[in-house]
């Protein structure tokens, strides 16, 4: 069993914990920056669809304004 543990003080060093931690945080600002990114998107495409629905709407209230004004509903 202290052979394990001393294997295991050896394999672990300062320099492979920095490095494990440098790749971890590269990694999560990766994943940060894509999520951000993705969510930004996802607004545009809203804002996009909330104009069209606004068009749509517009639309739907000129035709039935204009069969209400030549009587036919």
């Amino acid at each position: 069993m202290g052979h394990r543990v001393k294997r295991i003080n050896d394999l672990i060093t300062a320099e492979r914990v920095a490095i494990f931690f440098g790749l971890l945080s590269t990694c999560l600002i990766v994943a940060l920056v894509i999520v951000i990114v993705h969510r930004d998107n996802l607004w545009s495409e809203l804002e996009e669809a909330k104009r069209k629905l606004d068009v749509l709407e517009d639309y739907i209230q000129k035709k039935f304004l204009a069969g209400t004004a030549s009587g036919f509903v």
